[in-house]
């Protein structure tokens, strides 16, 4: 029997509908963490505990909601959820992303367009265990996908990233942390002056880095940010594709640390990871966030000043341009004094 395709979609919406009435959303993610116990059972044993509790606390959401969410998983292949938590009577909103498995290079100094570190970089690996995650955890996280793990230890030390609720197997469950900062392109001026600030407060943070890393993001782009209206603040919310470098605290001044990023010819943001790797403190991120603020985010700013230090800023030419941290830290002040 052939079935017409108005006749089939019909079938399709009501083999869907019997399969919400078996299935919660505790039952959905149960079986991808199981699934994902299967594929490693060393790496997310450990995990087995917390997860089974988070899950208790998943809200179940409308039939028709859910419905929707695995209509759209036809056409858009990328898990992401949006769910509700129950978390102390209160109802919190969270994103659970899952990573699927890809098979990306073992030598991780050359994994272009993923999470790179620089050769017989082992201070990472070191520093993972001391937080008490079993070196198959890690290993697994690191060959996979890092997010997971490094958004919920910058979480805890307060960098600009949404709140973690749990990572289980290749599951993160995160807070809502709002629509991307490409949603706010046409935003009026006085926001898009503020969250242009706080991009550049951030840029300055990831590059000062954490417990000796730095952190190097090579997809400084609107997507990978969002905006929190609730409490006003700009989220990095993306991970995946970075420089992990360890700082040298050797250095004895900052000339011996600071190193200018030279943009290799072509669009968007080219570089070699040797360059991130010679124990110099790069604004490779300075130059990013510097580009998105000039050619996005900004493009109409009338405030001249501001408009010729972004360029400048970009630009970085030898006789008026030594490094562009200083531009960074110039251009907050500007922006704090005109808004």
């Amino acid at each position: 029997m052939h079935l017409l395709y108005g006749q089939l979609k019909v079938v399709l919406v009501l083999a869907l509908l019997q399969e919400l009435d078996v299935r919660t959303q505790k039952d959905i993610f149960r079986k991808h963490f199981n699934m994902d116990l299967l594929e490693c059972p060393q790496c997310f044993l450990g995990q087995r505990e917390q997860c089974e509790k988070f899950f208790d606390t998943i809200e179940e959401p409308a039939k028709l909601d859910r419905l929707w969410k695995d209509l759209t998983l036809l056409v858009d292949p990328r898990e992401i959820y949006w769910l509700e938590l129950n978390e102390n009577r209160e109802n919190v909103k969270c994103l659970a992303k899952r990573k699927m498995t890809r098979k990306i290079s073992k030598d991780l100094h050359f994994n272009p367009g993923g999470f790179q570190m620089c050769r017989n970089s082992t201070r990472f690996l070191a520093y993972l265990e001391e937080r008490g995650y079993l070196p198959a955890t890690i290993g697994y996280y690191i060959h996979h996908s890092i997010s997971p793990l490094l958004m919920q230890e910058l979480w805890i030390m307060d960098f600009p990233v949404p709140r973690s609720f749990a990572v289980c197997g290749s599951t993160l469950f995160q807070a809502y942390a709002g629509s991307t900062l490409s949603n706010y392109l046409k935003a009026p001026i006085d926001l898009r002056l503020e969250m242009a600030k706080q991009l550049l407060q951030l840029a300055l943070k990831l590059s000062a880095g954490f417990k000796g890393f730095r952190i190097y993001l090579t997809d400084f782009t609107a997507d990978n940010f969002a905006y929190n209206e609730a409490n006003g603040t700009v989220l990095l919310i993306d991970m995946d594709t970075m420089v992990l470098v360890e700082s040298n605290d050797e250095a004895e001044s900052e000339s011996q640390l600071s190193k200018k990023y030279k943009p290799f010819p072509g669009e968007g943001f080219t570089y070699d990871v040797n360059a991130f790797c010679d124990n110099q403190d790069l604004d490779a991120n300075i130059y990013q966030v510097c580009l998105l603020l000039r050619d996005q985010l900004l493009p109409d700013v009338k405030n001249h000043r501001l408009k010729e230090m972004l360029n400048d800023c970009v630009q970085c030419e030898d006789d008026k341009c030594d490094i562009r941290f200083k531009y960074a830290n110039n251009l907050i002040d500007l922006l704090v004094e005109i808004n």
